[in-house]
């Protein structure tokens, strides 16, 4: 399993710590390291619904999203990445719910494997940013 951070702070307090593991069967993602204390503590998207994400990030009406915030957004990005991860896949296979916690560590996974980036940072302590995310271009428009 490989172990990352979420995007942000939660709370502008801590970083949420998690673990994960991309199989043909789908992404296992497992909480039990970090401090969120979730019930379950690990979850599962089976590789159709992962392709599902996949998708409405790709056909996504903009090619930018927010992780924060909540809509309506006045200023682009105008759409939330939580929002398309949960329209997407709106009650997992597992029986488990989209939380807050879940869609950051999906968002932190999508980052680190390549269908998102980031491009932008923090402002510093006390001050709060939207975290902008677009899609990855791909190879053939990186040439």
């Amino acid at each position: 399993m490989k172990i990352l951070e979420t995007l942000g702070q939660h709370r502008g307090r801590q970083k949420g710590v998690f673990q994960y593991k991309q199989a043909a069967a789908g992404v296992t993602i497992d909480s039990s390291i970090g401090t969120a204390a979730l019930t379950p503590a690990d979850v599962s998207l089976t590789r159709n619904e992962w392709t599902k994400i996949l998708q409405a990030i790709e056909q996504a009406p903009q090619g930018s999203f927010r992780l924060t915030g909540t809509p309506p957004f006045t200023e682009p990005p105008n759409q939330s990445l939580h929002d398309v991860i949960q329209r997407a896949v709106p009650n997992p296979d597992g029986g488990w719910g989209w939380n807050e916690s879940w869609l950051a560590y999906v968002c932190a996974i999508l980052e680190h494997e390549g269908s998102v980036e980031l491009y932008s940072g923090v402002l510093g302590p006390g001050s709060a940013a939207y975290i902008p995310l677009r899609r990855n271009p791909g190879r053939e428009d990186a040439r």
